[in-house]
Parts: structure tokens; sequence; C-alpha cells
């Protein structure tokens, strides 16, 4: 979702307002003890009702609601799989540019491998005759730039900012020059969801805000460290160029740098902490 702008203070990251924003026609509740894999099951398996288009996102992606004979939910389809050798923006000229559904579905899978438990279940689907991201729609949520301007603070600030690290870091692993106040969801409970990846996994071996890496989850350090070469390459090698594959694991190497530096000038307790965590890798509440 775009137009692009960049998030603000750490403090600042809703999305769409409850029950406000146009997107917000709910279908019928999906069951809320849904694991991921059953949840990316219903995404690539069930019957796709008649698309209708999303008032935010400059590439046109559209919802449409999914059937299966026990469930019905909503999804957010998107087919831009766009490249040029110049684009440019506010922000300057990027050079063979890319915008496409493929780095959603890739986006999902390394959050996955970090145990996330941010990021909603993408998958690829052909769809309308070419292939496409599907995502499980985030029922309920208001987009961040909704929570600003509504001046809505969230309950638990430290919890809350400890969410917003963790998404900062996960959005600069993965190169996302795209990462804005729509492109980040709140629900009731003020759990974060990041979606929308499609100008992720830039082939830049740098950080666009290295001064803001300062804190970490403990968990998501540690699978920072664990990722490689061989493994990205079998989980989103499918998507992903071996370059760009490179790219986030340089800018992995970075991230992990700082904070080691940090923990050795600091110590531990004063620069990682312990997010909540589930089993389920893309994190649980989806169903409802």
């Amino acid at each position: 979702m775009r137009p692009s702008r960049r998030v603000g203070a750490v403090a600042g990251v809703v999305v769409s307002v409850w029950s406000a924003v146009a997107l917000r026609a709910q279908p019928a509740a999906a069951p809320s003890a849904l694991t991921c894999a059953e949840i990316e099951t219903f995404l690539k398996t069930a019957k796709i009702g008649r698309p209708r288009d999303i008032p935010v996102g400059v590439t046109m992606p559209r919802r449409a609601t999914l059937e299966s004979d026990n469930l019905r939910h909503d999804a957010a389809i998107q087919t831009a799989d766009i490249q040029q050798a110049a684009y440019t923006t506010p922000k300057g000229t990027e050079l063979n540019f890319r915008d496409t559904w493929k780095f959603n579905v890739a986006g999902y899978e390394v959050a996955k491998m970090l145990q996330l438990n941010m990021v909603p279940p993408y998958v690829e689907r052909r769809y309308s005759g070419g292939p496409a991201a599907l995502s499980w729609w985030v029922n309920d949520a208001m987009m961040e730039r909704d929570r600003v301007q509504k001046k809505l603070e969230p309950p638990e600030p430290r919890r809350w900012n400890d969410e917003m690290l963790g998404a900062r870091l996960f959005r600069e692993l993965i190169g996302d020059y795209d990462f804005n106040q729509t492109n980040t969801l709140i629900t009731k409970d003020w759990r974060i969801w990041m979606i929308d990846f499609t100008r992720a996994f830039r082939p830049a071996r740098t950080l666009q805000y290295p001064d803001e890496v300062a804190r970490a989850d403990r968990t998501l350090l540690a699978n920072l460290r664990a990722l490689n070469r061989d493994t990205l390459r079998a989980k989103v090698g499918k998507w992903l160029e071996n370059n760009l594959i490179d790219a986030l694991l340089a800018r992995r190497d970075l991230l992990v740098g700082i904070l080691d530096k940090q923990i050795a000038a600091k110590g531990e307790a004063a620069v990682l902490y312990d997010l909540p965590r589930v089993t389920e890798p893309c994190g649980t509440g989806l169903g409802s």
C-alpha cells in the first residue's frame, strides 16, 4: 500500500483506523485457531470471489472473498511485476527499479524464518491467467497513518516501542525502501502487522537508517545470526535472485555488527529485550 511515507517516531506505527477507512467492509469471521500452514493452504486453494478495488496503493491491488468448505475470509491480491531501468520518486532516481508481487511472498517467508510473528501469510497463486501474491486480510485494523492523524496512543508504550523496533529491524534487513504509514497495520489489541513488501529486497548492501539501530528482540537477533545463503536460497530462491539474497545477508551483517557493538558498550540488559512469542511463525489472532 502507498503513497510512500517514512514512519516517524518509534511510538508511531498504527494502521487503518478501526472500522473507519473505506477498506474495511468485513466478511464473515474466520476461526481464530488457524495455524500458519492452514492459512497458507486456504489462500492457495479456496475459491476466489469477485474482486474489488482497494482504495490505497498505486499498483492497484485487489481484494476478494475466498471460500472453502468450512472457511470464508478475504484476501488481498497483488499482481504487479514491474521492472524499469530508472524510476524517479521524491527521494531521487532509483536504477534497476523493481516493484513485484514476488517480494511479498519472499518477505513473508523471511519473516517466518525469523519467527517474527508480525507478518500475515502471503502465498504464490495463479490468478486471472498469471502469477500473483495472495495475502490473508487483517480484519478490523487501522493504518499507522490513521493512528497518527487521530493522535491515538498505545496502552503499553514500552511493548509498542519494542514491537516497532522489531518491525524497523526487519524492514532494514529486507531493504524495504517503501516503509510508510500505510504499510503497518494495528489491530484492536494493539498488535502490529507489516504488509506490502513489493518494493523491498533492493540490491543495496547498506542500511537506510543505521543510526536508528539501537536495541533488538533477543530471539530476532539470534535468528538473524542463523540466516545463511543455502537456507535462504532454499526458502526464497524462487522469488529472489542470488544477488538479492547476498545483499540481504550483507545488510544482516551490518545490523548484527551494530547490535554487537551496542551490547559490548552498554551490556545485554540495555540492548536486548524479549517480545512475547508464539510457536506459529506468522503469529496468532489472524482468524478473528
